[in-house]
This record gives structure tokens, C-alpha cells and sequence, in this order.
């Protein structure tokens, strides 16, 4: 009876596994469709570290400067976060895309901001548009925000400039 539970346990353990490895196989997965996926990747895809100055876009004066995480997602997401104040905003969310010119990329990214009472104040929008070095371990950027209160209403832009290093293991 005991070999008996034991057989039946274990093929209870090994049929969800198999039924796993026929779904993946039947939608196109396997070990192919990981080579195939790893030699799809972006040079752009990884962690990167920034340095940002925000200025203000008419005079060019820097209103602030602060560093910047980003992390570019293989397909096209995009999270990022910062060390200003984590009172003030969450982190953020968005996409990327390849520019037209070659090394270029967009990036598009919100995150929520909050009042200092921790109310809701609305979100900022960021487009950034970055270029990868030649190295493929730094890039450039200009950046452009728009500040919304919760109705979505602009309240202010902004422009900056950023460089950054891919953040590797060492």
C-alpha cells in the first residue's frame, strides 16, 4: 500500500512538469526560443546609473541636479527610481523604443508625486531621449517633463540633461 501512495504521489509531482514542458514546446518555447531570445537582446537593455541636472527650459539655469536609476527591460518596459526624497514620488514605470538614427533611444516615463502631507498631487511625465556610446557602457541624454495635477492639467515643464554608466557586476 505504501509503494502504492509513493508511486502515485510521484506521478502526481511529475504530470504537472510535463504538461508545463508540452504547453511551452506547443507555443514555440524550448531551448531555441531562449537562444533565439538571447541574441535578440538590445544593447541598450540593463541597469544604469545617472547622473540628472534639471534646468529650466527657458533660461537654462540648473535647478537641481540628483542621481538616477534606470532599468531598460528586455521588449520594451522600463523602471526607474531616483534618490530624491521617496516622500515626494514613487517610481517610475514606462517604455523604450530604438530611435531612427543608429545608438539612439526614447524612453517614456511616469510616476505618481504626493504632497507633503502624503496626499495625491498628480504625476510627472518624462520623455527621454538617450544615445549609447560606442563602448556600450555609458550614454547621454536629454530629458523633458511635464508636472500634472490629478485632473491631468499641466502645471509645469521641465528640461535636463543626464550621462550614465551601465551598472555591472564586479
Amino acid at each position: 500500500m505504501n509503494t502504492l501512495l509513493s508511486t502515485r504521489n510521484c506521478a502526481l509531482a511529475v504530470i504537472p512538469g510535463l504538461v508545463a514542458a508540452l504547453l511551452i514546446q506547443a507555443c514555440g518555447g524550448g531551448s531555441d526560443a531562449v537562444a533565439q531570445s538571447a541574441s535578440d537582446a538590445d544593447a541598450i537593455e540593463g541597469a544604469w546609473q545617472s547622473a540628472v541636472t534639471i534646468r529650466d527650459c527657458s533660461s537654462g539655469a540648473v535647478l537641481r541636479s540628483f542621481t538616477g536609476f534606470t532599468v531598460l527591460h528586455r521588449g520594451g518596459t522600463a523602471s526607474a527610481t531616483n534618490n530624491l526624497p521617496p516622500a515626494s514620488n514613487g517610481p517610475a514605470y514606462g517604455s523604450w523604443k530604438r530611435g531612427s538614427a543608429p545608438s539612439t533611444y526614447t524612453t517614456s516615463l511616469r510616476f505618481f508625486r504626493f504632497n507633503p502631507d502624503g496626499s495625491f498631487a498628480g504625476a510627472q511625465n518624462l520623455t527621454r531621449t538617450l544615445s549609447l556610446a560606442a563602448d556600450g557602457n555609458s550614454l547621454t541624454g536629454t530629458l523633458s517633463a511635464q508636472v500634472v495635477d490629478p485632473a491631468e492639467v499641466v502645471l509645469q515643464t521641465g528640461c535636463g540633461t543626464e550621462t550614465a554608466r551601465r551598472v555591472a557586476v564586479s
